[in-house]
C-alpha cells in the first residue's frame, strides 16, 4: 500500500475522525472528553492553531490523523487516530515514523505521550517507535466513573533514530512530503512493552487503535 502523510489535515474531515473512534472511544477517552460530534469538532478547532496536524492516506484514501503540539522549546506531545480499516496492517508505525521525523526536524528534543494505562496497542506502537515507558500516573483521571491510570512514555530523538536503524527503515525516517513510504514494522506481531503486565488490569483493557 502506498502511504502518504501530508500536512495540514483538512479540518472539514474532522467529523470522519469522530466516526473512526466510535468502536474504540472508551479506550482512548476519559469521562471529561467530548461526548458529541459537535463538542469534538469544537475542541479540535480550538486547539488547531496551537498544533500541527497530518493526514494519513493509504492508496489515496484518508484514514488517519496525527497531531503534534509543542509544549516547550525542548518538549512536544503527539496523538494519532486511525480508522478501523487501517488498523492491524502496519500503517500506523509507517505513518508515525514520517510525522515524528518531521516533529524532530522542527527542533524538539523529546516527545511525551500519555495514553490510558489499559490501551495496550498504543503502548506497543510507542515502544516500536523507540519510546520508553517512564512512569504511571495512578488514578490520574476517571473512566466510566472509576479512577484510571495514565502511563507516561518518552521518545527522544536519539531513541527514535536508533529504533529506525534497528528496524531496517532508517532511510525512510527522513521526511519526504507526500511520498509513498514502505517502512516500519509491517503488519506482523507488534513489539510488546515489557512493563505492560503490571497495569493491564487498570482502566480500559481492550486494545486501542494501532
Amino acid at each position: 500500500m502506498k502511504i502518504e502523510v501530508i500536512s495540514p489535515f483538512p479540518p472539514q474531515a474532522l467529523p470522519r475522525v469522530w466516526r473512526w473512534m466510535e468502536t474504540f472511544r472508551d479506550r482512548v477517552s476519559d469521562d471529561f472528553s467530548p461526548k458529541t460530534l459537535e463538542e469534538f469538532v469544537e475542541a479540535m478547532l480550538t486547539a488547531w492553531q496551537n498544533q500541527k496536524a497530518w493526514a494519513v492516506y493509504g492508496d489515496g484514501e484518508l484514514g488517519g490523523l496525527i497531531t503534534f503540539q509543542r509544549l516547550s522549546p525542548w518538549l512536544g506531545t503527539a496523538h494519532c487516530v486511525f480508522k478501523p480499516d487501517f488498523q492491524g496492517k502496519g500503517i500506523a508505525p509507517r505513518a508515525c515514523r514520517i510525522a515524528i521525523a518531521e516533529m524532530f526536524a522542527e527542533g524538539v528534543g523529546k516527545l511525551a505521550f500519555y495514553p490510558l494505562a489499559g490501551n495496550l496497542a498504543i503502548g506497543s506502537l510507542l515502544v516500536a517507535l523507540g519510546a520508553k515507558r517512564e512512569g504511571c500516573l495512578r488514578e490520574h483521571t476517571v473512566c466510566q466513573g472509576k479512577p484510571a491510570n495514565i502511563n507516561v512514555y518518552g521518545l527522544s530523538k536519539g531513541g527514535f533514530e536508533y529504533a529506525c536503524r534497528n528496524s531496517g527503515s532508517d532511510a525512510d525516517c527522513e521526511r519526504d512530503r507526500g511520498r509513498g513510504v514502505d517502512c516500519g514494522l509491517g503488519a506482523g506481531q507488534p513489539q510488546k512493552d515489557p512493563d505492560l503486565e503490571d497495569h493491564a488490569d487498570v482502566g480500559p483493557s481492550q486494545p486501542g487503535p494501532a
